[in-house]
């Protein structure tokens, strides 16, 4: 009984022992974490230690200490936060790790929605963005754009390897409707004797893919006859009608054209208001040489006179083929039916139809282009009286050149240029002594 008493008195003295030590032991701790991280540019604040006898907190007045911080929170890295503190004559040695990062993804800046062509697939919109890293700056030249049937897709990534991406949506242009249509012109005009190719009308998509499809073709055109056909497309309920004239030209006796190059120009309304005081109609082979001065185009048209196709870009290179040609012939047609309301089945080669200069560029290419174009059905027209204008002569000497001219041809092509000021001033002269005579002077339409 002894015994077993004097253990139970040992224990609770090694139990008070033990309790008394710890209640005067030191503890030195961090607050916070060992190992932080911290965004690029973000503000550290150190939580510092604390230092407990027991679980008594120990006043800051009752220790010394001293901390060691190099941390950059603008330069990415790894820092260390050390503090050294003494305590009742002992030292105490802490460290905390700092690891700066560039933790934040980069930010796309771009429209929602990109809009494309059905057909092409090509945008209607250009696609913008930009992309800005907080650390990295503008990284728009690192993004990589990938395509899907829905969306576009923009993955970029920082230095740091922070991944930003967003989907734009593809949206598109309302799809086109299927189209029953003719194969070139409606309306064809063909000189007697001339030859008729029969170009067909087509059932394409929306995006002008043929559709395989029976078209009935009927009617004839007799190129040996003068007069009026009709060729009839049918497909299903659906009827096209192509219209070819077939013509013989013939000049009446004493006619005068008179023909106007190269503009419009600032000349062209002066000469226009002229014309109109004398009543007289006059063919204008036009250029775009001057687009400000492009709307009088209309103007000649709605005072009755005829428009027709000089050149567009009135370059001899058009001469390097026929097709460079037809193609230059083509964007001068295309403007002259955005003022009148159709192309024009008139036009004059630059230089003339017997030009020497368009052998600079292909030997026997006015000839070619020539043949193609009647086969067209287009008309051209050379000149048989030169004003002289083009010459640098003077009101007139143009004035002299003209009626003298005239004096020595039944159906006369005069030749003038309505981009020439002393064309303008000479004009008024010459009409008033055509016009005093027996000369009739016929609009082109009548040919």
């Amino acid at each position: 009984m002894k015994k077993k008493a004097l253990k139970i008195f040992i224990f609770f003295v090694c139990f008070a022992s033990i309790v008394i030590l710890n209640s005067m032991r030191v503890k030195v701790s961090l607050n916070g974490e060992e190992d932080i991280n911290i965004p690029y540019g973000m503000t550290y604040q150190d939580k510092g230690f604390t230092i407990k006898r027991g679980t008594k907190k120990i006043s800051q007045s009752k220790y010394q200490y001293g901390m060691n911080n190099n941390t950059d929170v603008y330069t990415l890295g790894d820092y260390e936060v050390s503090y050294d503190i003494k305590y009742r004559g002992k030292n105490y040695h802490l460290k905390r790790t700092i690891h700066v990062k560039d933790l934040e993804k980069p930010n796309i800046l771009s429209r929602d929605t990109i809009l494309k062509d059905y057909c092409t697939k090509e945008n209607k919109e250009e696609l913008t963005y930009k992309v800005l890293d907080n650390y990295d700056g503008d990284i728009t030249d690192k993004v990589i754009v990938s395509e899907g049937e829905e969306y576009v897709n923009l993955l970029v990534s920082d230095s740091s390897g922070n991944e930003a991406t967003k989907d734009i949506k593809i949206e598109y242009e309302s799809i086109p409707e299927n189209s029953f249509h003719l194969n070139g012109n409606d309306v064809i005009y063909l000189t007697l004797g001339s030859e008729y190719t029969e170009e067909g009308a087509s059932y394409t998509d929306g995006c002008g893919n043929p559709i395989d499809v029976d078209i009935k073709i009927s009617g004839n055109v007799d190129v040996n006859t003068e007069g009026d056909y009709i060729i009839t497309y049918e497909m299903g309920n659906e009827k096209l009608e192509r219209k070819v004239f077939v013509r013989k030209i013939v000049y009446s006796p004493k006619t005068i054209y008179l023909t106007f190059d190269d503009g419009p120009g600032y000349y062209t309304q002066s000469i226009l208001d002229t014309l109109d005081r004398y009543g007289v109609k006059a063919t204008f082979f036009v250029t775009n040489q001057f687009p400000n001065f492009q709307y009088l185009i209309g103007e000649e048209y709605n005072r009755g006179h005829k428009v027709a196709v000089h050149t567009y870009s009135h370059n001899y290179n058009i001469y390097s083929s026929v097709n460079t040609y037809i193609n230059d012939f083509n964007q001068m047609n295309e403007i002259i039916k955005s003022y009148t309301g159709s192309y024009s089945r008139l036009f004059r080669f630059p230089g003339g139809s017997s030009n020497s200069i368009s052998r600079n560029y292909s030997s026997g290419v006015v000839s070619a282009v020539a043949n193609e174009m009647t086969r067209l059905g287009y008309v051209y027209f050379d000149w048989n009286i030169e004003s002289g204008d083009a010459a640098g002569y003077s009101s007139y000497g143009i004035y002299n050149a003209v009626i003298n001219g005239t004096d020595r041809c039944d159906q006369c092509v005069v030749l003038m240029h309505d981009i020439k000021s002393t064309t303008a001033e000479a004009l008024d002269s010459i009409l008033s002594t055509l016009t005093s005579s027996s000369v009739a002077l016929i609009d082109p339409d009548e040919v």
